[in-house]
């Protein structure tokens, strides 16, 4: 939508008594964060006028342009994410998108939902490069357009020391820019970092979730609680104030950090079981009844994927080196992040094994190719490495996802939405991701369309009680993570 339009009914928004937030930031976290502020409300009355805004490039004008079609600009295995941007587009008229970054000064509040990621090599931890710079220029160009007194929150996932040392200078510069007197009305700047989950919950996650927040000051601070406060249910979740932006910073670094090494720490143990005969999840799950201490121990898996938890200790680390000039060695974590990422490549050596080396212009199928079941983002997922590494030994790649037709990091990868069409004619097939869909008919499917001398990894234990007798007495392979008792129960059956 223009910006006159968008102008006119914020005006007449905000004489009916809403307050007006701008969204920064039209992504996985930006949808739902528009979505969530826009059906908020009190009396029966919306309690914000929320405008999408995006980068004036051709994705973000596709992005705004389906926000302003009642369509989210993103995808979500939630339905009532499209249910509530359509009635808050076209019925209450309360969310809008658009490209023009003057519709900040419209604002009252501005949330940031920009990403930052981590730019490395593979392979190593020490070498980092954070565009930081770029998110500072997102803060000096809201600086130049917001009026004096807007509160920005900002909930992308930052390096340690990034506000205070990046993004509040950055806001002040802008806003110098203007002539305003930043030493007599300095910026309000908090960080109310996101915790917005995947999957059928993802658009109350904004709202019926922990959060916590922190500001540059006081006055920011107790700005961003007051706002928190309009839209979370503070009465089941009650808010966490930090005593510092870095804090907070922190908070959320740490919080992905130890799901990461949680998920490193498993996979020795999964390499153990392997060796001695046991069976894995039967070990962790009886570990799991020990709640408090232990029910969150991590199950055996290809690896890790996604946004956060591929990279989030390494926000840490440069945030402090970088931006704070401190040394942060992090040995636990760093390795946590190295071992995550080996851990698909695993899959690969076992079908390189079982081959003999041989894999060039052999059939592979990888079923799954998002980081997660439920989701269609297939940032850094464990299939990536797997696809990749059997490319690089000259196998072809088929693939299926329900909720993927296009991989965009991997484009000349066929990807299709019948596994039967995929798994036909495979030698190699990676049970890549546990949707817990793939369940009544991935095991029959496997059956139905393998043939002798073909291999099939299951890192997740899918498929395994139901396929390993019929495998072993055709001549199928099977290797699975953390399962070390199942080759001499089928061998067992097939004897009987």
């Amino acid at each position: 939508m223009d910006y006159a339009s968008i102008a006119t009914r914020a005006q007449a928004a905000r004489s009916a008594g809403q307050q007006i937030v701008l969204v920064l930031g039209l992504g996985f976290v930006g949808t739902a964060v528009a979505g969530n502020l826009a059906r908020a409300e009190q009396g029966g009355k919306a309690l914000f006028f929320v405008i999408g805004l995006d980068r004036d490039d051709a994705a973000g004008r596709e992005k705004a342009g389906a926000l302003d079609l009642g369509r989210s600009p993103t995808y979500a295995n939630d339905p009532s994410l499209e249910r509530v941007i359509r009635e808050c587009c076209l019925t209450t008229k309360n969310l809008v998108g658009g490209v023009d970054p003057r519709l900040i000064a419209l604002a009252d509040v501005v949330v940031s939902c920009i990403n930052l990621d981590v730019q490395r090599a593979p392979g190593q931890t020490e070498k980092l490069t954070v565009p930081t710079e770029g998110y500072a220029a997102a803060m000096r160009m809201v600086g130049a357009h917001m009026r004096p007194g807007t509160l920005v929150t900002v909930e992308s996932t930052l390096p340690i020391g990034t506000c205070d040392r990046v993004l509040y200078p950055a806001l002040c510069e802008g806003q110098a820019k203007q002539g305003v007197d930043v030493k007599a009305q300095p910026p309000k700047l908090a960080y109310c970092y996101e915790r917005v989950m995947p999957g059928p919950d993802y658009l109350d996650s904004v709202n019926n979730f922990w959060r916590a927040y922190a500001g540059v000051d006081a006055a920011s601070a107790d700005a961003a609680r007051d706002f928190l406060a309009l839209y979370v249910n503070t009465a089941q979740f009650p808010l966490w104030r930090h005593k510092s932006t870095r804090a907070a910073e922190m908070a959320k670094l740490l919080e992905n950090s130890y799901r990461a090494t949680n998920i490193a720490f498993i996979e020795e143990w999964s390499k153990l079981a392997e060796g001695v005969g046991v069976d894995l999840f039967d070990v962790i799950k009886s570990v799991r009844v020990r709640k408090g201490t232990h029910d969150n121990m991590m199950l055996p898996g290809l690896g890790v994927g996604g946004y956060c938890l591929t990279k989030d200790a390494l926000l840490a680390a440069y945030g402090a080196e970088k931006l704070i000039g401190i040394p942060a060695e992090m040995p636990f974590s760093r390795r946590a992040i190295l071992t995550n990422e080996r851990m698909p490549l695993r899959a690969v050596e076992w079908i390189e094994r079982h081959f003999a080396g041989q894999l060039a212009g052999r059939k592979a199928a990888l079923i799954g190719v998002t980081y997660r079941p439920g989701v269609n983002d297939t940032r850094s997922t464990p299939s990536e490495i797997v696809a990749r590494a059997l490319l690089e030994r000259g196998a072809t790649v088929d693939a299926y996802d329900p909720l993927v037709t296009h991989w965009d990091e991997l484009p000349h990868v066929h990807v299709s939405q019948d596994p039967s069409a995929v798994l036909r004619g495979a030698q190699i097939v990676v049970i890549c991701l546990p949707d817990p869909l793939y369940r009544p008919f991935l095991a029959d499917a496997l059956k139905a369309e393998l043939t002798a001398g073909a291999i099939v990894v299951d890192p997740w234990n899918m498929i395994v009680d139901a396929c390993a007798a019929d495998f072993a007495r055709r001549g199928i392979a099977l290797e699975v993570y953390g399962r070390g008792d199942y080759a001499k129960a089928a061998a067992a059956a097939v004897k009987g």
